[in-house]
């Protein structure tokens, strides 16, 4: 019991040392507004999703993350809107809560490309329960309460970003750049604030097996998404194979060698099925280190839920599909 509780004061530690960088989802395809405010709206049908993330589950309170978002695609205006919360608790003292709306508009290029400018505002609230801590001077001097100097146990701040996607029937390449903010000198120094953000991402997806009698779709997509923020860099390369209502795929994680040697750290496998409307899917990170065993890696669950609210006339054009997985 003594080294669980150490473990988890350790990795503790580590994240306060590190809280300028943002949750990540495995699934992020599957939680797309977080990932760029050009996704939102990116589906014929207005979207409910809602996803649970348990990092490192063999740790009681280590890191937890719920998640929720609506997000729809207006016709009329070309333009896609969204609403996101993100609730993160770590170690079961230090919790972040995101509220966020997102943006976007769709150029059609030519009958294949499509670009997508999207933006992104939110506010962050971060608080610390402080009544969960002991103080060294509490248990030197058997007192309920502490003397030493505490910081402010909520900070709020507001946040930005933009992003940009350009997409066809078959492939997608898309950007974001967040918490804008830190671009300001004052703001950058101070350690509440996010650090600068930014995302890129793309792949391509193809039909599999395509009959004409056939009935059943099936989708074989390779994927990639990079990553960096406050000096750490993470390159991920998947790839998905859809048939309807079924869904499973293969991940991997790593350093992409910028400022350290290139490595996998991590395995990513996931699967899904459809209901009627509702996407169901989970995914489990295997760590590729000595840490498994002890973390226990990490589980995370998404349900997407799709329905119609208009009604479309046959004048009427549908929206440029976008290929990224539908998961």
């Amino acid at each position: 019991m003594k080294n669980i509780k150490l473990t988890i004061v350790f990795f503790f530690l580590i994240s306060w040392t590190l809280k300028a960088q943002d949750t990540y989802f495995s699934q992020f395809y599957a939680f797309p507004i977080y990932l760029s405010p050009s996704l939102a709206g990116a589906t014929e049908q207005m979207r409910v999703t809602s996803i649970y993330r348990n990092q490192w589950a063999n740790l009681p309170n280590a890191y937890i993350t719920y998640a929720f978002s609506i997000d729809h695609y207006i016709r009329d205006y070309k333009s896609g809107i969204g609403a996101i919360v993100v609730r993160n608790q770590e170690g079961g003292v230090y919790n972040n809560t995101s509220i966020g709306l997102s943006y976007n508009y769709t150029i059609k290029i030519n009958n294949e490309l499509n670009i997508r400018p999207g933006i992104f505002a939110a506010t962050h609230i971060q608080n610390i329960d402080y009544s969960s801590l002991e103080f060294a001077d509490q248990l030197s001097r058997s007192s309920p309460t502490s003397v030493e100097v505490l910081d402010k146990e909520q900070v709020q701040h507001y946040d930005f970003a933009v992003s940009a996607l350009a997409y066809t029937s078959k492939y997608w390449f898309g950007a974001t750049g967040d918490h804008l903010m830190a671009l300001n000198k004052q703001i950058s120094y101070d350690n509440t604030y996010p650090s600068l953000k930014i995302v890129v991402y793309g792949g391509a997806k193809f039909e599999l097996f395509k009959r004409v009698r056939s009935q059943v779709d099936r989708f074989f997509s390779l994927s990639f998404l990079y990553k960096t923020q406050a000096g750490f860099h993470q390159f991920d390369l998947g790839t998905n194979f859809e048939r309807e209502p079924y869904r499973v795929g293969v991940w991997l994680r790593g350093s992409p060698g910028i400022n350290e040697s290139f490595n996998i750290n991590a395995i990513v496998l996931l699967a899904g099925v459809t209901v009627k409307d509702i996407l169901i899917n989970y995914s489990y990170d295997i760590t590729l280190s000595r840490l498994l065993s002890t973390t226990g890696g990490a589980h995370e669950i998404s349900l997407s839920y799709r329905f119609d609210v208009q009604r479309l006339s046959n004048k009427k054009k549908k929206m440029a599909a976008l290929p990224c997985p539908t998961f």
